[in-house]
């Protein structure tokens, strides 16, 4: 006996429902459909930061960093900054006083995102890794953004990250 289910879930929500599914035994195929009726939203980023973002990935990860700091910014209130004249990332703060530096450095060039957190934040993570640094470095866990898969585990460091700035 087959059973149809149909789920209807973000590209941002598929990895966590396919892990679901996975654990719990499911066999399944998968199917995706493009919907051509849908309109984009405009980009709500400077178009400065988003040059950056086009044009300092790899061409086949710049949707995944535009995708991300997208929704930082729209979903929530990040502020994104280039980083200086000289360098080539875009720095992710929460909105008001800054007590604290940027919760997410967004280095497109290197394919990465680096998140002001405790070390052992990136212990059990799937994507994320504590990175070799000075034990003043503010940044220590790494995503590298190569995959849309990783998306969800960004976003999740990303609001763990900015609640910490903001709690400072």
């Amino acid at each position: 006996m087959a059973i149809k289910v149909s789920i209807h879930a973000s590209p941002e929500e598929l990895p966590a429902l396919i892990d679901a599914l996975a654990a719990h035994g499911a066999e399944f195929s998968l199917h995706a459909t493009a919907r051509t009726t849908e309109t984009p939203l405009p980009s709500v980023l400077d178009p400065e930061v988003l040059a950056l973002l086009r044009t300092r990935a790899a061409s086949q990860y710049a949707d995944l960093f535009v995708s991300f700091v997208e929704k930082e910014v729209r979903e929530h209130g990040a502020i994104a900054e280039l980083g200086t004249e000289k360098t080539s990332y875009v720095k992710l703060y929460v909105p008001g006083p800054r007590k604290v530096g940027a919760y997410c450095y967004v280095r497109p060039d290197r394919g990465c995102l680096d998140f002001r957190l405790p070390i052992e934040t990136a212990e059990g993570c799937r994507f994320a890794a504590a990175r070799n640094v000075q034990a003043d470095n503010a940044h220590p866990v790494r995503l590298p953004l190569t995959t849309a898969d990783a998306l969800p585990e960004a976003h999740r460091l990303a609001r763990r990250a900015a609640e910490e700035a903001e709690a400072a």
